[in-house]
């Protein structure tokens, strides 16, 4: 059987070093790369991507979060298998995830008994919600957040990002009128009137995640 390729994304020393152990153990498993930080997670992802199978990546890293990682490399076109391990059971950060791109979430407390189960499932093209993570409250994050279509949700955490208009129109190669228009339907489903308001009720809502610099 063909030994299965993993990335591991993790700022814990300690905590990265054991997976890789663990994983390697196993004889199934063989880490390729692993990541100390969100930027060289994203930079990892996409040099990877045709050479690995999965990558297991934490929610809370500096430069960029977990969240933010996801996102990228799914707007770049990685389709690697992304399955996050937390510490984390906040559903909106589940919710966020998996609206990102995630495969599945874990969290690290329950990480010895569902680990492998949890990387066997999401390379079996299933999605994956850990045991005690409460499914029910993700799908009502979810749920609040369905109004807005795929291409808003990219533009929200753009702005939330600290892009102008401009950057974003570069970034999703869209006009600046286009990426206006946008801004201005977020507003209105949202119901606000400014930018902080505009970040400030997405991240109630479970919409976005900011960078670490500014939560």
């Amino acid at each position: 059987m063909r030994q299965i390729r993993v990335l591991l994304a993790d700022d814990h020393n300690v905590v990265r070093q054991g997976m890789a152990a663990l994983l390697d153990q196993s004889g199934r498993y063989r880490v390729v790369g692993q990541a100390t930080d969100g930027e060289e997670a994203l930079a990892m992802g996409v040099a990877r991507a045709a050479d690995a199978d999965l990558m297991l990546i934490d929610v809370a890293m500096p430069k960029l979060s977990g969240l933010d990682v996801i996102a990228r490399l799914r707007r770049q076109g990685v389709r690697l298998k992304l399955l996050v391990l937390s510490m984390y059971d906040d559903p909106q950060f589940v919710a966020r995830a998996v609206e990102a791109g995630a495969n599945g979430y874990l969290l690290k407390q329950a990480m010895d008994e569902e680990l492998f189960d949890a990387m066997e499932r999401v390379l079996d093209g299933e999605s994956y919600l850990g045991a005690s993570i409460d499914e029910g409250a993700v799908l009502q994050f979810r749920v609040e957040g369905a109004e807005l279509t795929r291409r808003e949700r990219q533009v929200l955490q753009l702005i939330a990002e600290g892009r102008t208009t401009a950057e974003l129109a570069r970034e999703l190669d869209i006009s600046p009128h286009t990426a206006t228009r946008h801004r201005a339907n977020l507003m209105r489903k949202l119901n606000v009137h400014n930018r902080v308001d505009l970040i400030r009720v997405a991240v109630q809502r479970g919409l976005i995640v900011l960078p670490p610099s500014q939560s």
